[in-house]
């Protein structure tokens, strides 16, 4: 699990040029994030246990029966193919 856990950290915390903090403050912004809802997040990841992993299955279970797929893309693009798709949300609405 530490293995796990310490990927998922260097994921979140990789060294970032300026460009690349501006871009994930922005979208944080955009999201409604401030930096105790990063920090919960952070402290969380930390904190996984095994049985948090185990805990997860009948969740994922349900999710993968419904046979639900989502994609994120181009939006003009989706809404060229909307009849393949049930609904179309914008990530930042």
């Amino acid at each position: 699990m530490t293995k796990y856990i310490i990927g998922t950290i260097s994921d979140m915390d990789t060294p970032m040029n300026p460009s690349a903090k501006g871009a994930r403050s922005m979208t944080a912004y955009l999201q409604g994030l401030d930096f105790a809802d990063i920090q919960k997040e952070r402290d969380q990841v930390i904190g996984a246990t095994d049985e948090d992993i185990r805990g997860l299955k009948d969740l994922i279970a349900s999710v993968l029966e419904e046979k639900n797929l989502c994609v994120i893309g181009n939006e003009d693009n989706l809404k060229s193919q909307s009849d393949m798709f049930m609904q179309l949300k914008n990530l930042y609405e």
